[in-house]
């Protein structure tokens, strides 16, 4: 056996193993040049020879290249080195599911619903894409679905943190949709326990093959560790995946019963058709369970129980307690608290309705925090995701649905679903890659009936938020659309693009230089110059005189060229225009400083970078450029990421550490909406910056000196809306653009 540890494959150094399975192992690896974590996975030596795997092995690669979903593993690269195949991918720093469950139900515990129902849908999603992109898995298993999280680690045993993502991985079974080509008939693979009766007999499969894999995965979880066909060889698994019937999870509703039974299916006709069909009706009979007694949990999940307002005490103590909550919630953004904890505080810098009805007033609770966020999925901002803090639970034969309006247009984002605690996640995210910032401007919660009669109707307001119209303006520029940037795109997504093409150009650049290509090198150096440049500035130009002016992106520059402001002084200057505003909140002033100081490094850097690739460009034949290229890679990594400066192994939002990244997480945080009780009417602070809505504002353009970027944020993956349906089909839509 080969010993991979330490050796270099490419440009991936191997590190350590990860994972032994039958055909191929998985190592931890640096790539050298992006000093990036990547995951390795090597064809094991004694199926080298074995021409059938080596073709499985490299379609993996070339497939699941191909697949751009947030649920599904990236593949970075495939190659061999001395005969031996390899693939790069995306290093995913947390458990499989099988993991996770192992220790989670040796412990006792089980799953709460809202997690199994948050798993399926994710999955789901993954394999919905993956089937419209003419591929099927054939081997969805716990195991290759693996757990990870922005905003904590995910540890097997442990209680999953906010925002877990599950990504599918492992497509080495793939095979196309509509092609015989990879289905040979009596050819048994995969895993016996979660394999459809289709597979188990040999014969062709479709994309209902993984739904029944999916089915199991969802019964594993239901019934604490169980899968429903067991035995001690392969073939008497095989056979009761074709001939048994599935044995009832004891104490399960039977509303749930039936999708599960409906997705374990014999006969794939019987089955459902699409994976997301199968998550949304699991969802849905999930939503219209009431009773605890009908869920197979000693206690069952507390956003499924029958729900009962709780006892209160006096409606001031109450009262007193939530303002000093806010207050106090301000007074700590303004000490240094993180501004990734500035969502749960919060803002009542938009307009609400003044209504005072009985209802309204006995769900006031103690400082509930309710913030809507935007974040990029498949699109720019086309994925909403609702956090509640502290809710009170919704009355009996009730629920919370949550609201996107712009004028006349209402969007449900679906049901919140609310732990014992008063938390909970929404997430929804728009089919059609629209721009959800371009499109609305409000965000409501209302209180509906359980099931709700009249699901296109909305219920009475209960929390809301609008975006006052002098800040709106400039969100908008930010994150949806800016009339000066070509084709009008975002000034987020121009700046993003933008720098991630000088890394890439940079990166090449430095590899180029190594392998001693020089043509090669100087038209990477000159594609980082005009990206920088602009189009409008004397130095974008045909550096290496090949005729042609290398600009892989749309000419507006970083920096100030002609009348092009370049989108490091655009970012900054509409985020300065943002945190001025009449409405403005302290959180906004916050994330608002957070964007110019980032802006403000990047202007600092873009320079220093055109002045090294310059004496990249302007240099003889012979010259020693090694410092001006390794200077150029560090830049170009820096104005993405940031750089730590002061050794405490973060980048922080200040001078001279964080970069287009944190700029854009920044900007995006501009776009939150805090919702309020809707019968509470927001005072003034002293300062005067908690005023209510004013009349839109256009002010005019004025010079601010620093230059500015942004960057785009991690997408993360998260189930869709939970009721999808209830969208107006009327609904005017804004042109699309590609992101």
């Amino acid at each position: 056996m080969i010993q991979w540890t330490g050796r270099t494959l490419g440009k991936v150094h191997i590190e350590s193993l990860i994972a032994r399975g039958g055909v191929a192992e998985v190592y931890l690896g640096t790539h050298t040049t992006l000093q990036r974590k990547v995951a390795v996975k090597i064809l094991r030596g004694q199926f080298e020879d074995d021409r059938d795997l080596l073709e499985r092995f490299q379609r993996e690669a070339v497939v699941v290249s191909r697949l751009r979903h947030p649920n599904i593993v990236q593949i970075y690269d495939f190659d061999s080195v001395a005969g031996h195949p390899y693939i790069v991918m995306e290093h995913i720093s947390g458990p499989s599911l099988s993991r996770y469950l192992d220790v989670f139900h040796g412990k006792g515990k089980r799953l709460d619903l809202p997690v199994i129902s948050r798993l399926l849908i994710s999955v789901a999603s993954a394999l919905e894409y993956a089937h419209k992109m003419g591929v099927i898995h054939r081997d969805v298993k716990p195991g290759n679905i693996l757990l990870t999280a922005h905003s904590a680690q995910v540890v097997a045993g442990i209680t999953m943190p906010p925002g877990f993502v599950p990504i599918l991985t492992d497509f080495g079974l793939v095979r196309f949709l509509n092609s015989s080509r990879h289905s040979t008939a009596g050819q048994i693979a995969g895993t016996p326990a979660y394999m459809s009766p289709e597979q188990a007999r040999g014969e062709a499969t479709d994309e209902r093959t993984d739904i029944y894999s999916l089915g199991i995965v969802l019964y594993e979880m239901l019934s604490g560790g169980r899968v429903p066909f067991d035995g001690e060889t392969t073939m008497s698994v095989l056979l009761k995946q074709i001939h048994e019937p599935i044995s009832p999870i004891a104490g399960l509703a039977p509303a749930l019963q039936r999708v599960l039974d409906r997705a374990l299916a014999k006969d794939r006709v019987d089955r459902y058709q699409t994976p997301t069909q199968f998550a949304s009706d699991f969802q849905d009979a999930l939503e219209q369970q009431t009773e605890p007694d009908t869920f197979v949990y000693e206690t069952p999940s507390p956003a499924i129980q029958k729900s009962t307002v709780r006892p209160r005490a006096k409606w001031w103590p109450a009262a007193a307690f939530g303002l000093l909550a806010i207050l106090l919630g301000y007074f700590l953004r303004l000490g240094g608290i993180s501004t990734q904890d500035a969502g749960i505080i919060p803002d009542t810098g938009g307009t609400i309705p003044a209504t005072t009805s009985p209802v309204q007033a006995a769900l006031v609770q103690p400082a509930p925090a309710i913030v809507l966020r935007f974040r990029n999925g498949s699109a720019i901002a086309d994925r909403a995701e609702l956090i509640a803090l502290t809710m009170p639970l919704p009355p009996a034969g009730s629920n919370y649905e949550a609201w996107l309006i712009g004028g006349e247009v209402r969007e449900s984002l679906g049901v919140l679903v609310l732990d014992e605690q008063g938390n909970g996640t929404l997430t929804f995210t728009e089919s059609n890659g629209v721009n959800l910032i371009g499109l609305y401007d409000r965000a409501e919660v209302t209180l509906e009936k359980s099931p709700d009669d009249d699901p296109g109707t909305p219920g009475q307001i209960v929390y809301a938020f609008t975006v006052p119209a002098d800040r709106l303006v400039h969100v908008r520029h930010l994150l949806s659309s800016f009339p000066n940037t070509p084709d009008e795109a975002p000034i987020t997504l121009g700046l993003i693009t933008n720098i991630r093409l000088i890394q890439q150009s940079a990166a090449d650049m430095k590899a180029e230089y190594e392998n001693g290509n020089s043509a090669s090198m100087k038209k990477n150096a000159e594609s980082i110059l005009n990206l920088i440049a602009g189009e409008q500035s004397p130095d974008y130009k045909d550096w290496d005189g090949d005729g042609e002016r290398l600009d892989p992106f749309d000419g507006y520059g970083l920096l100030l060229n002609g009348s092009q402001s370049g989108y490091i002084q655009t970012l900054y200057s509409e985020a300065d225009f943002a945190a001025n505003t009449p409405s403005v909140t302290l959180v906004m002033i916050n994330h608002g400083e957070a964007v110019k100081t980032c802006a403000q490094n990047l202007a600092t850097w873009a320079p220093k970078l055109r002045d090294n690739v310059l004496t990249i460009l302007t240099s003889g034949a012979g010259s020693d450029l090694e410092q001006s290229i390794s200077n150029s890679f560090e830049l170009a990594n820096q104005m993405l990421d940031g750089v730590n400066t002061d050794g405490d192994q973060s980048v922080e939002l200040i001078p001279g550490e964080c970069g287009a990244t944190l700029a854009l997480e920044n900007a995006y945080s501009l776009a939150d909406m805090h919702l309020v009780p809707a019968n509470l009417v927001p005072t003034s602070s002293a300062s005067d910056l908690n005023s209510t809505a004013s009349p839109t504002v256009n002010p005019a353009p004025r010079v601010v000196s620093p230059t500015t970027t942004s960057s785009e944020p991690e997408s993360t993956a998260v189930p869709q809306s939970t009721r999808p349906g209830n969208r107006r089909p009327d609904r005017p839509r804004p042109t699309k653009r590609n992101p």
